[in-house]
């Protein structure tokens, strides 16, 4: 499945299915007037991914919010199908999201990934799936994928800042005949003589897209059965090729994953959505905020600028 973000705010945005060009999902984020609620156990920010080892839960959260926290704006995002069906349900305390899908209470991030605590490496963030212990998110300062430790394959990327091309890759093709076998034998069918057969037979096309009469015969006979083997263009299978722009809001996003039969597509698709949060505030890079400034892509772009520079400097 390959789907399209409609706009660079990935939580304010429509998906499109890149097969059909239809509308897949619509995720929409607003805000609601505050009130007393107790605060999910993982706020998404820099704080909550960084360390070599780290937690997803912390103690204090189990504690009553502090009046501080009961005044963070609240907000939250639906994720709703082609239908207007809302599939997922998130109540953000500030950066702290309370996740429901479908008639299923799930939580925060512990309850998502089916795990309380993850173990980072230098270079790349590593969190496992609740729907399979094969499944691992995988994020580096450039990358956020899928993978699968079973087949060894990657069954999921995020596509950001890229240009789509697509290709089409030949699968097979069908050998060609220059014959059309025919076989006419029918026991219920009267014998037919050798000039109305090779009358019949003198224009396949004619006898391949003929229908049977409509008006009534003395003598019942069942249509012939055909077997052909015709001529057929190769099978074909729509495949991309995306070339990264490197600039921020130049180019469009893509999610391409493969369906579990484990998990729903919207969990995967919600996970992705959190995990590219995650990924932001790991390795350093612009934090996803909700309420983006005019000139977000010049910020994105001097920060993705400064991080490369002091890369190439090290």
């Amino acid at each position: 499945m390959l789907l399209k973000f409609t706009t660079p705010d990935m939580l304010n945005t429509l998906l499109i299915d890149a097969t059909t060009g239809r509308c897949a999902y619509e995720i929409v984020t607003a805000t609601v007037p505050p009130s007393e609620l107790v605060e999910p156990d993982t706020p998404l920010d820099s704080s909550s991914a960084s360390g070599s080892s780290s937690s997803f839960a912390s103690g204090s959260s189990k504690q009553k919010p502090s009046p501080t926290a009961a005044r963070l704006v609240q907000r939250r995002t639906t994720i709703k199908d082609f239908s207007g069906t809302i599939l997922v349900d998130i109540k953000w305390n500030g950066r702290r999201p309370d996740i429901s899908i479908g008639k299923e209470h799930i939580g925060g991030l512990p309850e998502l990934f089916g795990s309380s605590t993850i173990r980072f490496m230098p270079k790349i963030l590593a969190v496992p799936t609740r729907f399979d212990t094969e499944f691992i998110w995988t994020s580096t300062a450039d990358s956020l994928t899928l993978f699968d430790y079973d087949s060894e394959t990657t069954t999921g990327t995020f596509h950001h800042n890229c240009i789509r091309i697509p290709t089409r890759a030949k699968l097979s093709k069908m050998k060609t005949s220059s014959s059309s076998k025919v076989n006419l034998s029918s026991p219920s069918c009267p014998k037919l003589s050798l000039r109305s057969s090779r009358a019949k037979l003198s224009s396949p096309s004619k006898l391949t897209l003929a229908s049977p009469p409509s008006s009534p015969i003395d003598e019942p006979c069942d249509p012939p059965s055909i077997t052909s083997s015709s001529s057929s263009s190769p099978q074909t299978s729509s495949r991309s090729t995306f070339i990264s722009t490197h600039l921020p809001g130049v180019g469009s996003n893509y999610l391409e994953f493969t369906p579990h039969p484990l998990a729903p597509d919207v969990e995967i698709i919600l996970s992705f959505l959190m995990m590219e949060i995650l990924r932001r505030g790991r390795f350093c890079l612009t934090p996803y905020t909700f309420d983006r400034p005019r000139m977000w892509q010049l910020k994105e772009a001097r920060d993705l600028f400064m991080r490369r520079l002091r890369r190439n400097t090290v």
